[in-house]
């Protein structure tokens, strides 16, 4: 899971889009950066504790990008909060997601090109593809390369991922500064 950089730079990607700063829901913007890691890795790590299969064999939940991260999904998000009165939210919530279904491509690419200089050693597919347009694709999911979660999170040490969480860091403590800054009440006239 890439959380800092999803929620700090998905967070800050989101609110450049001038209708979803306009719905002042941050929090829904951020809980769309998180939502499909939140609902896929569990569910895939949860079956595989559950049945001791992996990848395949666990049929249709075959990776960490499944149903969470699908738009069939993030379009049934934004009904169902439409239906609740809920437009900002919605909107927040799509924006968020749309920020993590760019992170993760842009994973993708930079697994596919350290794969092809060599300097991985797990070939790289475009899971992210495949889970966006779930069922589009042939009515599947890429089957994870991994066989625990340890070795899904040393993969995770890529120039891309730890640049991705040190500046979705920065990003987070820099909004959360600014936020503070503005609650903080006047100082009091001496």
């Amino acid at each position: 899971m890439f959380i800092l950089g999803h929620a700090g730079i998905g967070s800050r990607l989101g609110a450049l889009v001038p209708r979803v700063r306009a719905a002042h829901a941050p929090r829904w913007l951020l809980l769309g950066t998180l939502l499909p890691d939140l609902i896929d890795k569990p569910l895939y790590y949860g079956m595989k504790l559950a049945t001791g299969r992996d990848g395949a064999q666990l049929g249709l939940i075959s990776c960490t990008r499944t149903i969470g991260h699908s738009a069939l999904f993030a379009l049934l998000v934004w009904l169902v909060l439409r239906a609740l009165g809920r437009r900002g939210a919605a909107l927040a919530v799509l924006a968020g997601m749309a920020t993590h279904w760019l992170l993760d491509l842009g994973g993708d690419v930079a697994g596919f090109l350290g794969h092809a200089l060599g300097a991985t050693s797990v070939p790289a597919g475009f899971s992210s593809v495949k889970a966006l347009l779930f069922p589009l694709l042939g009515g599947h999911f890429a089957v994870s390369p991994f066989h625990s979660a340890r070795e899904h999170l040393t993969s995770l040490v890529q120039t891309y991922t730890l640049a991705g969480e040190v500046v979705g860091g920065i990003l987070l403590i820099l909004a959360w500064r600014r936020g503070g800054a503005r609650a903080a009440p006047p100082p009091a006239a001496t």
